[in-house]
């Protein structure tokens, strides 16, 4: 994997539950059919707290985005989304690549 999405759900404060129970409920199972590109998911636990943390792993850019096209137009990922949205206060996203120095792991 060349790229790297990482992605950043801050929720209003007291959501957090409702948010995984949405994403357990709706999430992953309109997710999961995109697992060989998701790498983890995280949840904050110290710091900034109120946070869902994903990572994606592409090959290039251009897969990338086919993907998210791909997934943006999937009913289930819609119906998911339309039930977490409302508990988003922001949404960052940032793409990166792998250090030199630094083995990458494979699945």
């Amino acid at each position: 994997m060349n790229i790297f999405e990482l992605r950043t759900y801050t929720l209003h404060v007291g959501k957090l539950a409702k948010a995984i129970q949405v994403y357990e409920e709706l999430g992953w199972p309109a997710l999961k059919k995109y697992k060989s590109n998701i790498l983890q998911y995280y949840i904050g636990d110290v710091g900034a707290l109120n946070q869902i943390i994903h990572v994606w792993g592409f090959e290039d850019d251009n897969l990338r985005r086919e993907l998210w096209k791909k997934i943006y137009a999937d009913e289930d990922f819609i119906k998911f989304a339309t039930e977490f949205r409302p508990l988003v206060i922001t949404q960052e996203n940032k793409l990166m690549t792998a250090a030199p120095w630094m083995p990458i792991s494979n699945k």
